[in-house]
């Protein structure tokens, strides 16, 4: 099963960019963003600060794919996994390129201005990380928690948009993010995004690219484990340090139950298979932490 876009086959353009953003994994990292937000105020936010949140979300990620692909053009062209990506294939120009990432940009900003003064404040650095990331892995190994950093931010960007209104310092603002599951989330990223690398290890170790999965070669995939055994453990402290109930624990078990699947299929060269099913257990986690805070 491969996870990778590839070139579309059918539909028109507006089918091919959706299909080259992945753009149903803004679907998957929602509930960690929304995970953020309820658990900062403890309640239920405004719709407002929801749709905005989503925006920003959308925008964020239509420049950060784009200026991904964009980086690696080359690379990917030299890989066989990727060869046939839209920005490879010529079937989204460079020019086509850049106007997503300016207009992800653009909406980015504009939805985080709409949200609160502090959401604005954070938002180039939000940003700054996000399109950063490709050009990391021609450096270091740590590229994996530079990406897995991103997903975290979806879970602080939430907890800032539903409550830094209220907070006058940056202080006040960052004391209430619920930073156990932001580093939960970062653990758990690096695990699925070792997924993506370690198939590629070889391919990546000639054209001198880093990653822990080139770093580590065979241990790679148990260096992946043991992020996100700490990552489920890290839940299971949010649940406790939180006051969550008995909601949030199940997700958190079923979290870990997921992991475990997609450990043993990537133990079996699934690595497909195993990425998404990683994808899936950040839904289960950020929807149980919501309907805890929602009926507890």
């Amino acid at each position: 099963m491969s996870w990778d876009p590839g070139g579309a086959k059918r539909g028109g353009k507006v089918y091919l960019i959706l299909r080259f953003l992945r753009i149903e994994q803004v679907l998957f990292s929602l509930p960690m963003a929304y995970m953020g937000a309820f658990l900062a105020i403890r309640g239920i936010p405004s719709l407002r600060v929801l749709l905005l949140t989503f925006s920003a979300l959308f925008f964020l990620r239509m420049a950060g794919m784009t200026m991904d692909n964009l980086a690696d053009r080359e690379i990917d062209a030299a890989n066989p996994r990727t060869r046939s990506r839209p920005l490879v294939t010529g079937a989204i120009t460079i020019r086509e390129a850049w106007t997503m990432i300016v207009v992800g940009m653009v909406g980015f900003f504009i939805s985080a201005y709409f949200v609160n003064v502090w959401a604005l404040l954070f938002s180039p650095l939000v940003g700054a990380i996000v399109l950063s990331y490709p050009f990391m892995k021609r450096f270091t190994s740590f590229a994996n928690y530079h990406l897995a950093t991103i997903q975290g931010l979806a879970v602080f960007s939430g907890a800032i948009a539903s409550d830094g209104v209220k907070f006058h310092s940056i202080a006040q603002v960052v004391s209430n993010v619920p930073w156990l599951f932001v580093v939960s989330t970062i653990l758990w990223a690096v695990g699925f995004d070792l997924y993506n690398h370690i198939p590629d290890a070889k391919f990546d170790k000639e054209m001198g690219l880093h990653s822990f999965a080139v770093l580590l070669g065979p241990s790679a995939l148990k260096f992946a484990g043991i992020n996100q055994l700490a990552s489920v453990s890290l839940a299971v402290a949010g649940d406790l340090a939180y006051s969550l109930g008995p909601i949030s624990y199940a997700a958190t078990f079923l979290h870990g139950l997921v992991m475990l699947m997609a450990y043993y299929l990537a133990s079996r060269g699934d690595f497909g298979r195993a990425f998404y099913y990683n994808i899936y257990s950040s839904v289960i986690l950020g929807l149980g932490v919501i309907l805890n805070v929602i009926l507890i």
